[in-house]
């Protein structure tokens, strides 16, 4: 059956709506849709503003002096948390650790056979509330940790923010059992025979994390 012209002119009209509603959607989606690299884009904008604030709050921090009795059994008496199978570890992309060196403000002289340089303590209000905040630790909840020397200031570290963490209290897995590791290495690097890359190496490797040997090799070698 042939159509007649009316039903003909009838079909090409609802094709050419239905073309257009599809081109419409097309554009839209086009629109709304970013591409792969407007993604890329922001996902690094993201990066690095998160970066840049990072960044900021440590400047703040470390701008920001309080001077400190630097010495041992610092740690208040508290109820302890329960012993677990796996020990608390910082944030290592936050607390990689840090070494003193001469040119640091709080350098005091150095020390050991070695001639290791040797930092001051010197940790502020403001520091303790960037690190907590990083953490999640309400400072209400403050009593229940120790801001402490990742690499202890006897073995070498300093006081900046990458050296600074909120390590639980407990014994002996929490801040009261890597006290005695820290006066026993203390005690041998001052007696000579321990090396400070040795020393720091028994710091992370306290932690049981399989990596952290390597990453102490590293950090010393800054």
């Amino acid at each position: 059956m042939t159509p007649t012209p009316n039903a003909a002119r009838s079909s090409g009209k609802w094709l050419a709506r239905g073309a257009a509603l599809l081109l419409a959607a097309s554009a839209a989606a086009q629109t709304l849709a970013p591409s792969e690299s407007d993604l890329a884009y922001m996902q690094s904008a993201l990066a690095a503003k998160a970066a840049q604030s990072v960044a900021a709050q440590k400047a703040a921090s470390a701008k920001d002096a309080e001077g400190l009795a630097d010495g041992w059994g610092a740690t208040p008496v508290v109820p302890t948390l329960h012993a677990e199978s796996t020990r608390v570890t910082p944030d290592y992309s936050y607390t990689p650790g840090h070494l003193c060196n001469p040119s640091d403000p709080n350098f005091k002289e150095y020390r050991y056979a070695e001639h290791i340089p040797y930092c001051q303590r010197n940790v502020t209000y403001q520091m303790k509330s960037t690190i907590a905040a990083h953490y999640g630790v309400a400072q209400s909840d403050w009593g229940g940790y120790e801001f402490d020397h990742l690499i202890p200031l006897a073995i070498g570290g300093d006081s900046s923010i990458d050296n600074l963490w909120p390590q639980p209290h407990g014994d002996p897995d929490g801040s009261n059992g890597k006290d005695k590791l820290e006066y026993q290495l203390y005690r041998e690097m001052n007696a000579g025979t321990i090396t400070q890359a040795e020393a720091v190496r028994q710091i992370y490797n306290w932690f049981t994390a399989v990596n952290m040997a390597a990453q102490a090799v590293e950090i010393t070698a800054r």
